[in-house]
């Protein structure tokens, strides 16, 4: 006659054989480093789209005796526009949307201020500095520096983008890592969960033996061990979680001016909802709702697995 299973008490003691102390413990550690390169790739992502963005829609001009007659004036005709206003000219073949602006002395003299102090800049042969940004999607001319080269000839021209691209490259570089390093995390918890349940199966190999000889499915006494793990794998996730958001938070209240972000001097101790959508992007706080949920998971299924292998091979 066969014995039906059900309930919790079925004598297998599955809270002895799989101890709460490891497998917590390892698993909080392996989400606190989880958090924190989700962290990392998440802000890398973002910051790197918000300078490679600002970059790319950039140009710098700078033009060499600017205020010389691009044409010296002649005894039938008058002088001609600077080298500046013929490139100022020049610039407004440009996408419509870009804006323009030729900065003047004190702009210049602030950004020659850290390396020539306050002195008087007025006898330096500086060029002029024409600062452009370019409307979202559009793109400078390929040919816009052979142009205002060939009519203002020494005309310079500084493309940004080049600097986007570098910027774009560094954080798919990182998400990778990121990536990688989240795989490997996700291995070792694979594997501490395996030895685990196999610690597990052998402590209760004779009971297991019996009760599967008595009747119980393989189903039943994988998905007790499964479920053990499980909750286990929830609840450490979730402890190294809330954990990584201590200096999570320290680091993002650190960053937060950089965004044109202010927060309050108490929002640090005890956040609320809005705070965190502040400092944290939501895509991140997503991320670190799910992954207690991606352990547990990733502990049911190891357990379930292993456990149902290790019946098949019981005679």
């Amino acid at each position: 006659m066969m014995m039906p299973f059900s309930g919790r008490k079925d004598g297998l003691s599955v809270s002895e054989a799989l101890p709460d102390r490891s497998l917590f413990t390892l698993v909080a550690m392996m989400s606190f480093l989880a958090a924190l390169t989700l962290a990392g790739a998440t802000g890398a992502r973002a910051l790197s789209a918000r300078w490679a963005g600002g970059a790319a829609q950039l140009v710098t001009v700078q033009v060499p005796d600017p205020d010389q007659p691009l044409t010296p004036a002649s005894k039938k005709e008058p002088a001609g526009p600077t080298r500046a206003e013929a490139v100022l000219a020049d610039l407004n073949t440009l996408p419509p949307g870009s804006v323009m602006h030729r900065l003047d002395k004190e702009e210049l003299a602030r950004l020659l201020e850290p390396w020539l102090g306050e002195a008087d800049n007025s006898a330096l042969p500086l060029p002029a500095i024409i600062r452009i940004r370019l409307p979202d999607n559009a793109q400078v001319p390929n040919d816009l520096e052979q142009t205002l080269t060939a009519h203002v000839p020494g005309t310079i021209v500084e493309h940004n983008a080049s600097w986007g691209e570098r910027l774009k490259a560094l954080a798919n570089s990182l998400l990778a890592c990121a990536g990688l390093a989240l795989l490997t995390v996700g291995g070792i918890a694979t594997l501490v969960t395996g030895l685990a349940t196999r610690a597990g199966l052998s402590t209760r190999r004779d009971i297991i033996e019996i009760l599967h000889g008595l009747g119980a499915s393989d189903g039943y006494i994988a998905g007790r061990f499964a479920w053990r793990t499980a909750m286990l794998g929830l609840g450490g996730s979730l402890a190294g979680t809330v954990l990584a958001m201590v200096p999570l938070l320290v680091l993002f209240r650190m960053a937060a001016p950089f965004a044109n972000i202010s927060l309050q001097s108490d929002t640090l101790l005890l956040p609320d909802w809005q705070t965190l959508q502040n400092i944290i992007p939501t895509d991140m706080l997503v991320a670190f709702a799910g992954l207690p949920f991606v352990a547990a998971f990733i502990c049911w299924i190891t357990t379930q697995s292993m456990v149902r292998l290790w019946l098949r091979r019981l005679p």
